[in-house]
């Protein structure tokens, strides 16, 4: 496995808290972003985020444990970009924009590769600066440690995908996309020994802004 880029090193991913944007998901119902505990400029974000992408929220219960919105050519920074490219050349854009999470204010790349019937996926979460933050990539599911693929399952039956996690200095956690019985899309956090760390659901989110 690639070895991770350097910059600044957060905390341990298995060890950080969980970071609570502070909006209740029936303020978010009422279309109430700017004025909670969402950051400002989540909703600016979202008020010029491409139409065909709609914003991602992760949900703990009845939280919003962190967010994302896409951004449009030129959203992103040349700092940024030049270290996302760097660690994951090629491939197609899937996803660009900022979250705001664990880290704070941030920004994620994803790309998709295939290779004939191959297909692999890279994810990067990178600083303003250009420093990275995290970054993961996938690895077969037949690869996958058993007690890894084990915790996984605990949460539904489909497991989708399954990335090892790394921060600016080595290897932290596996992070898997689980699809449960009713269809929800998790995303669980496990550790190297295959014990679940936590869980929580992805929401593709379409929200209602204010004209600007």
């Amino acid at each position: 496995m690639p070895s991770p880029q350097h910059g600044t090193r957060p905390r341990p991913l298995a060890n950080r808290a969980p970071f609570l944007l502070g909006l209740g998901l029936a303020a978010l119902s009422l279309g109430a972003c700017a004025n909670t505990g969402l950051p400002g400029a989540f909703a600016d974000a979202l008020a010029t985020a491409p139409e065909d992408l709609p914003a991602r929220l992760h949900i703990d219960g009845d939280r919003i444990v962190s967010a994302a919105a896409a951004v449009g050519p030129g959203g992103i920074p040349t700092a940024v970009r030049a270290t996302a490219d760097g660690i994951a050349p090629g491939g197609e854009v899937v996803f660009e924009g900022r979250e705001w999470g664990p880290y704070g204010a941030c920004f994620r790349i994803e790309k998709r590769y295939v290779d004939g019937p191959l297909h692999s996926f890279r994810s990067v979460l990178i600083a303003a600066s250009g420093d990275v933050l995290e970054r993961s990539h996938t690895v077969p599911i037949q690869q996958v440690p058993p007690a890894v693929l084990g915790a996984a399952l605990t949460l539904g039956r489909d497991v989708q995908r399954c990335e090892i996690v790394s921060d600016s200095s080595a290897e932290r956690l596996w992070r898997a996309t689980i699809v449960d019985g009713g269809g929800r899309t998790m995303l669980a956090s496990i550790g190297l020994d295959g014990r679940l760390l936590d869980a929580h659901r992805l929401v593709h989110a379409v929200i209602t802004t204010p004209r600007r």
